[in-house]
């Protein structure tokens, strides 16, 4: 049987991760792009502001004139209402949480920056819009991450990912790479019994799920 490596935290932690992440699978993005299987449930990591993708996977398509500004996958990870639901359960918020956003349209990077309690949960998409520039992207976040560990089995959805124990969690798909950035978040904005790598996977699973037709 295929060993799954998973983030730091103890069996039950990674349980409370699939939990709020199955909420989010069943009732957000899988129910509205028909198709996902909402029993692929991953569980953990992410950080900083640079990342990239891979494959090309329908379901992201690039917008016309996507030179001028981020594609709609890439807005997704601050616009869709089920990532921002994710967040508000993940971080057990009695309301939705707020969140801004930057473009640099000389590094094609997208980053948003979720309002949490105590702190801010950073989310970057290096929107490469070629499969090869974007493998290349994520190779260069995963060679800067000390202690990045690949994630495998159903925690990767089969994508190439990873985390760290700092709390890093990064996906690569569709030529784009996603990461979800909790280093910095203070322990009093951690939800009980989660790690910072948990809060940044259950976060960054539903993105995915949203990623997949």
């Amino acid at each position: 049987m295929e060993q799954v490596t998973r983030p730091r935290g103890t069996g039950r932690r990674v349980a409370l991760v699939g939990a709020v992440t199955l909420a989010v699978l069943v009732s957000g993005c899988v129910a509205t792009s028909g198709g996902s299987d909402a029993r692929r449930v991953p569980g953990s990591p992410s950080a900083s502001p640079s990342a990239s993708s891979g494959a090309a996977m329908p379901g992201m398509e690039m917008a016309a004139g996507a030179e001028s500004g981020p594609s709609s996958a890439a807005r997704m990870v601050c616009e869709e209402h089920e990532v921002r639901d994710a967040v508000r359960r993940t971080f057990r918020m009695d309301r939705d949480p707020t969140s801004t956003h930057t473009w640099s349209a000389a590094s094609r990077v997208y980053t948003c920056r979720w309002a949490v309690p105590h702190g801010t949960l950073t989310m970057t998409v290096d929107d490469a819009t070629d499969p090869r520039a974007g493998r290349r992207s994520f190779a260069r976040l995963r060679a800067g991450l000390a202690g990045a560990r690949p994630l495998g089995g159903m925690d990767a959805f089969g994508l190439p990912a990873l985390s760290t124990a700092a709390g890093d969690v990064a996906f690569l798909k569709d030529g784009k790479t996603l990461h979800v950035d909790a280093t910095r978040l203070p322990a009093a904005s951690l939800p009980r019994a989660f790690s910072r790598s948990e809060v940044a996977y259950s976060v960054a699973s539903a993105v995915i799920a949203c990623w997949t037709e």
